[in-house]
C-alpha cells in the first residue's frame, strides 16, 4: 500500500494512542465538576493549553477545544459576525478556502452579511493592495487561511495581519494544513483554527486559539463548561494526546522537513518528464501538496485507476471529494480541463522515494493509455 493522502488525515502515531489511553483512566473524571477527581481533570487540560499556547507561539490567546477544524471555522466566523451584529457585517475572504470556512459564510451571506472576495496574484497569493482597498469600517471579519489544502498556496500572514488590524478588523486563519508541517508565526491572527487528525493526533479533536480580547458568541449552548464559548462535557484524553501530538510532531521539525522538500523536488523532476502532465502547484508552495492535472483523463478516473494498484490519493480536499472539479485549481489557472484532471499528492516525513517511483511508473502506463 502506498498512501500519498497525508493532507486529508494521518495514522495515529502509536505513542499519542498509548497515551490517550492512560490519561482516558487517570483522568477520567468530568473536568466540570467540582470534586477532587474533576478539578484534577480540569488542572490537567489547563496545563495541556498552557503548554500548547507556548509550542505553537501564542501569547495572548485562549484555546477553545472542537470536535474538529470544521467546527472551530464555524464558531470563529459565526460566533465573530453574531457579537458584532449591528455594528459589522462584511465579511472578507478568498478562492481559496476550504468548504468549512466557504459554507458557513455563505450561510451568513444569505442572513444579509456582505461578503467581499479579495483577489489573487498568479500564484494564488492573496493582492495586498487589493485586500487594502476592500477594507473598511464595516469589515467585522477577514478569513484567510494559512496555506490552500489542494494546492499548497502560502499566503503571507504577517502582510495580511497587519492591513487588517490597521483597518480595524480581525483576521481568521484556517491553520489546518499548516500546523504540524511548517513553523508559523500564527499569533498575529486574532483566531486560529486546526485539528489533530492532520499530524498524527487523533480524529474527533480540533480547536479554536482565540485573541483573549476577540468578542466572540457561543454555538453549542447547554451549560457551564471549561469555557464560556462552548458548551459541553470536555474530552479530557483527546485534549491532552492532541497536545502530545503537536509535541511530537516538532520534535526533529528542521529534519522532518528538510525530507518533505527534497522530495517534492524529486517528484517534481519526474513529473515534468511527462508531456501530458501540467503541475499546478507554485514552487513557493508547500512541499507537503503537489498538486498536477494528468491531461485527458478525469481526476476520478484516475484517482480509482490508482487505488487498483494501492496507490491512494485525492483530486482535492476530502470534504469536497464529490465535486468533479478542483475549485482551487480553477481560481488558480482559469482552466476547466486542469480543473478536472487536476490530482493531489500530499507527502510526508514518512513517505520514500520508491513510493513517488512507484506513482510515476503507474502514471507512465496510465499515459500510455490516454
Amino acid at each position: 500500500m502506498i498512501y500519498l493522502d497525508y493532507s486529508a488525515t494521518t495514522k495515529p502515531n502509536p505513542t499519542v494512542l498509548e497515551y490517550f489511553d492512560s490519561v482516558s483512566i487517570k483522568y477520567f473524571a468530568n473536568a466540570n465538576s467540582i470534586y477532587r477527581l474533576g478539578l484534577n481533570s480540569k488542572r490537567a487540560i489547563k496545563r495541556a493549553s498552557s503548554q500548547l499556547l507556548n509550542l505553537l507561539g501564542f501569547d495572548n490567546h485562549e484555546i477553545i477545544y472542537t470536535s474538529c477544524a470544521t467546527e472551530a471555522n464555524n464558531l470563529a466566523i459565526k460566533g465573530v459576525l453574531e457579537a458584532l451584529i449591528g455594528s459589522k457585517n462584511r465579511i472578507i475572504t478568498n478562492l481559496f478556502e476550504h468548504s468549512s470556512v466557504i459554507a458557513p459564510i455563505n450561510i451568513l451571506q444569505k442572513k444579509g452579511i456582505k461578503v467581499s472576495i479579495v483577489q489573487h496574484d498568479e500564484s494564488g497569493r492573496v493582492d495586498l493592495e487589493h485586500l487594502k482597498s476592500l477594507m473598511g469600517a464595516d469589515v467585522a471579519l477577514v478569513s484567510i487561511g494559512s496555506v490552500n489544502s489542494e494546492i499548497g498556496i502560502r499566503q503571507p500572514l504577517s502582510e495580511i495581519a497587519k492591513i487588517v488590524h490597521e483597518g480595524g478588523s480581525i483576521l481568521h486563519c484556517d491553520a489546518t494544513q499548516s500546523i504540524g508541517k511548517e513553523v508559523l508565526g500564527l499569533r498575529e491572527a486574532d483566531l486560529v483554527t486546526f485539528s489533530a487528525h492532520k499530524f498524527y493526533g487523533i480524529k474527533g479533536i480540533g480547536a479554536l486559539v482565540k485573541r483573549k480580547d476577540v468578542a466572540l458568541t457561543a454555538q453549542l449552548h447547554g451549560g457551564t463548561s471549561t469555557t464560556i464559548y462552548r458548551a459541553g462535557t470536555p474530552n479530557t484524553p483527546l485534549i491532552l494526546s492532541l497536545k502530545k501530538a503537536v509535541t511530537i510532531i516538532y520534535k526533529n521539525h528542521a529534519k522532518k522537513y528538510a525530507k518533505v522538500k527534497l522530495l517534492n523536488m524529486y517528484l517534481r523532476g519526474l513529473l515534468d518528464q511527462l508531456p501530458y502532465i501540467v503541475i499546478n502547484s507554485p514552487k513557493d508552495a508547500l512541499p507537503h501538496i503537489l498538486n498536477f492535472s494528468v491531461m485527458g483523463i478525469s481526476s476520478h478516473k484516475l484517482i480509482n485507476l490508482l487505488s487498483k494498484k494501492e496507490i491512494f490519493l485525492s483530486n482535492h480536499s476530502a470534504c469536497s471529494s464529490n465535486s468533479e472539479k478542483s475549485l482551487a485549481v480553477l481560481a488558480l489557472t482559469n482552466d476547466e480541463k486542469r480543473a478536472q484532471s487536476s490530482i493531489r499528492v500530499s507527502i510526508s516525513h514518512l513517505t520514500t522515494k520508491y513510493e513517488l517511483d512507484v506513482l510515476i511508473k503507474e502514471l507512465k502506463k496510465i499515459g500510455k493509455a490516454i
